[in-house]
């Protein structure tokens, strides 16, 4: 309890600063939101195209920022789904409105992606406490204004294991680029590349589970999947409904990110939120990008590969002080990468139990 009570003390702190407007609702005459706002959103979303969204853009305040994702994140995972798929449709619905006045409003709403053709849902996001702000005579989404993602469901990481010329990795790709566009802030996947360029040397990760045979995917070091037919892609899609909705073990921040040569580093603050066993217990950091050069053998794009990976063990660790890591990329680091770093249970065999205990996305951007 002493862990919990500490952690919603910060998320407290955190929310109320970035809470700036009254909660105090009244419904205002003259001021119809689904026909001032969302009926001009949608029409918005029916025209962008991969190459262009700035109609949709045009509705985001520039500050804008829901759960820690800010207006050029958001736009990024709207963008996504229009990648090389022109089949797809936005549709904005369950749309319920409040005015605190003239200038101010709060919304719930609901955003589906879907597939044109097969009507499969690419993502489905419901966007509560959406605040609404009127900037010359035009209303603007502005978000939550909530400075740190929800945290009360735990991040699900995949370790994704192929080589860019597997014949038959692009449609578990696919599926896991679908499924993180579906969760975006609680789900991640890892990709390893087993040989060819993009192997990182020295890895032991696709030994360690023994993912010799591609495409493999370990979901939070539980679930192994081989594969990629229907019924492997079908169980993805079961295993990440099931985990993302699992109670965070471990609330993670970062502190003190450096970037030097091809080195990133870090001081972590674990706080946990249950009892842990530390005997096999490690942190992992991980450094990913989409900045790689290459494609698959479908000649698609390939994200989030891995191009570092470290371990240190927390088998002695005093989480109250914070942990210093450090991960080294195998070539120098490209201007946008991610940092993800996650405690994992990890005996020294694998038999499934090798849990993940949530993690952080930590995004980082070098100028150049």
């Amino acid at each position: 309890m002493k862990y919990l009570s500490t952690v919603l003390i910060l998320l407290s702190l955190l929310l109320v600063s970035c809470d700036r407007f009254e909660h105090k609702f009244t419904t205002a005459p003259g001021q119809d939101l689904n026909t001032l706002f969302f009926s001009p959103l949608q029409g918005a979303f029916n025209s962008i195209t991969a190459s262009d969204i700035s109609a949709v853009s045009d509705f985001y305040k520039e500050d804008y920022i829901h759960n820690g994702v800010n207006k050029s994140e958001r736009l990024t995972w709207i963008q996504s789904f229009l990648s090389g798929n022109s089949g797809v449709t936005y549709t904005i619905s369950e749309v319920s409105t409040s005015l605190t006045d003239e200038h101010n409003a709060q919304a719930n709403w609901r955003l589906t992606v879907s597939a044109a053709n097969t009507k499969e849902v690419l993502a489905d996001s419901l966007f509560m406490g959406e605040k609404l702000v009127k900037v010359n005579a035009k209303w603007l989404l502005y978000g939550n204004q909530a400075c740190v993602p929800d945290i009360a469901k735990q991040l699900v990481i995949a370790e994704y294991f192929t080589f860019r010329t597997c014949p038959s990795c692009p449609p578990a790709e696919a599926k896991l680029q679908q499924l993180q566009n579906q969760y975006p802030e609680n789900f991640i996947y890892l990709e390893h590349h087993t040989i060819m360029e993009l192997a990182v040397p020295g890895d032991q990760t696709p030994a360690y589970y023994g993912a010799y045979s591609a495409p493999v995917a370990v979901f939070q070091g539980m679930e192994k999947v081989g594969q990629s037919g229907a019924t492997s892609l079908s169980q993805y899609q079961a295993i990440v409904d099931n985990l993302v909705q699992v109670d965070v073990p471990i609330y993670y921040s970062l502190r003190d990110v450096n970037v030097n040569g091809n080195e990133v580093s870090a001081n972590v603050d674990l706080s946990l939120l249950m009892e842990l066993q530390k005997s096999d217990l490690v942190l992992n950091a991980v450094i990913i990008t989409d900045e790689v050069g290459y494609q698959n053998v479908a000649g698609q794009p390939l994200h989030n590969v891995v191009r570092g990976k470290s371990s240190k063990s927390l088998a002695e660790g005093n989480f109250g002080e914070g942990i210093n890591i450090a991960v080294t990329a195998v070539d120098p680091l490209p201007q946008n990468f991610k940092l993800i770093v996650f405690a994992q249970h990890k005996p020294s065999i694998f038999t499934n139990s090798s849990t993940i205990y949530g993690g952080i996305v930590y995004p980082i951007s070098l100028r150049k």
